[in-house]
């Protein structure tokens, strides 16, 4: 179910209505009232989902309690029984227009009118310019900087900083937190869709949740989920000029030095720690205590408590041994060149 404080239905629908919308069959129960959407595999009763997977028998994977599901007619006949189909060509497409048809973001100019004024303890302190959306919390001795924007829904727990510039949406903060200049939270992933039409935008619904004591450097952005929530971890630290995509997860008292990008659905485990430049592939996971060197390319998981290097990155020893026989040869070659 969507973030109530972040997003509201804006108008009722019913399946034959989205498929309307996408030119799609409808296979099931057309008058089936749609309420909120989810992931093909973790959808729940009045969810619209899609299933755009590269073999049509795991459809069969499909939450059974969705109401509905956008996918292709070869993985129409996968469909768990308890499912209405909506047959198209393009299921991710058709999914991400009609979705935005009824669900809608709470945005500053457009809040809905049910999240009431924002709720700001005496002890806190808001800067210059400051905008605070509908429906806001913020807690005891929290400092908002000058020309911060924490977005509509927001809730910042007690003694957090908030530097100047820092722009919020669809995320929940809570104590003790440290949020540097101009870094964004909770903004819309790098998240697209392949057309017929060229490239367009995939909506998000998800929050972002930072836990206690995280610390976050200027100009860092984390993303919020596509469905479920991006999170980082007690205590975390993370540099400045950092980007988190969509639906990661980081764990406790983790570091991730400057220029870090961890790409989509990545799960990052309990004091791993980032070196400066380390890009990663998404879908990885990261095992708890795992380092990996600056400047290391990442496109597999990394088992616990390992280091690796490199990149394509692997494991350091593995590393080492590789650039000293590559040093050896080339050495032997120039002499040999020279004889």
């Amino acid at each position: 179910m969507h973030d109530l404080r972040f997003y509201h239905r804006d108008k009722r629908v019913t399946v034959a209505e989205l498929a309307s919308l996408s030119g799609g069959i409808v296979q099931g129960d057309a008058d089936v009232e749609i309420v909120t959407v989810g992931s093909f595999d973790g959808a729940e009763a009045g969810a619209v989902c899609f299933f755009e997977g590269k073999r049509p028998e795991q459809a069969s994977q499909i939450s059974p309690d969705a109401s509905a599901c956008f996918l292709r007619q070869d993985a129409a006949e996968h469909l768990p029984g308890s499912v209405t189909g909506i047959v198209v060509d393009w299921p991710r497409m058709a999914f991400s227009k009609a979705a935005i048809e009824f669900l809608k973001q709470r945005t500053l100019e457009a809040p809905g009118d049910d999240l009431g004024e924002p709720r700001i303890a005496a002890t806190a302190r808001i800067g210059s310019n400051a905008v605070i959306g509908q429906g806001v919390e913020i807690g005891e001795r929290t400092i908002i900087g000058p020309n911060a924007v924490i977005g509509p829904g927001v809730r910042i727990g007690s003694d957090c900083q908030i530097a100047p510039g820092v722009v919020m949406e669809c995320a929940l903060i809570g104590n003790g937190v440290v949020i540097k200049a101009n870094s964004v939270i909770g903004g819309t992933g790098f998240g697209v869709v392949a057309t017929p039409d060229g490239i367009i935008h995939a909506p998000h619904f998800g929050r972002t949740i930072i836990q206690d004591h995280v610390s976050i450097g200027s100009c860092c952005c984390v993303d919020r989920g596509v469905f479920d929530d991006t999170v980082i971890g007690e205590r975390t630290r993370l540099d400045n000029l950092v980007q988190v995509a969509h639906n990661v997860e980081i764990g406790r008292n983790c570091t991730v030095a400057a220029f870090g990008g961890i790409s989509g659905s990545n799960k990052v485990g309990d004091g791993v720690q980032f070196g400066g430049r380390v890009g990663t592939a998404d879908h990885i996971s990261i095992g708890d205590g795992a380092r990996l060197a600056a400047y290391s390319g990442l496109m597999r998981d990394v088992p616990a408590g390992e280091t690796w290097g490199g990149s394509p990155a692997k494991p350091l020893r593995t590393m080492l041994r590789e650039m000293t026989w590559l040093a050896k040869q080339t050495a032997s070659r120039n002499k040999s060149s020279k004889d």
